[in-house]
This record gives structure tokens, sequence and C-alpha cells, in this order.
């Protein structure tokens, strides 16, 4: 392998690894975004009962609100289903990449 062939190579896989960290900074905000929107579902519980209540019985008067109308929650879970389905065909198309033969990544870039 020539310099050059070798600085391709560590370039690529450098790209490899930049990939990588640009997709846990998008799982890291799609986690902290899914937050917010949980945060969201108790909304209609007061101050009080927040600070006051164990999780658990948080959630159930979150419910007690939710029973009637569903579509928070409902968007919430489909909100979350999406985002990690899309950051999950990322993750696979980076492995596909990084686990492809040398010579296939040469023919892609040509």
């Amino acid at each position: 392998m020539t310099d050059h062939q070798n600085y391709e190579a560590i370039e690529k896989v450098r790209q490899q690894i930049m990939r990588l960290r640009e997709l846990l900074a998008i799982l890291t905000q799609t986690v902290r975004d899914g937050e917010g929107r949980y945060a969201q579902l108790f909304s209609a519980c007061s101050e009080e009962d927040k600070q006051r209540l164990k999780e658990k019985d948080l959630q159930w008067k979150a419910a007690e609100h939710l029973l009637t109308n569903r579509a928070a929650l409902s968007r919430t879970a489909l909100h979350l289903r999406i985002a990690t389905r899309d950051i999950s065909r990322s993750f696979e198309e980076l492995y596909d990449i990084i686990e492809s033969p040398p010579d296939a990544l040469d023919e892609i870039d040509s």
C-alpha cells in the first residue's frame, strides 16, 4: 500500500468515526426530546403532585387525565418510534459501510 493509499484508507476510517459521533449526537438529542415529551404528559398534574409523589403515583395521576384522550401519549410514542427507526437505520448503514470489504468501498467511491 502506498502512502497515498494509506492516507485515503485512514481518512475513510476517520470519516466513519466522525459519522459515529454525529449519530451519537443525534441519538442523544432524540433521547432529550423524548424526555421532554414524556414530561409534557404530566402537564395536567399540579406542581405539588410533581414534587411530592413518587414517579409511579405521578404516572397514575397523568393516566387519569389521559384516559379519555390519549392523543398526547400516542403522538409521543409515534414520534419516538419514527425517530428511533431513522437513527437505527443510520447506525445500520454505518455498520454496513464499516464491514464492507475495502474493494467494495473503492467501487462505491468511483
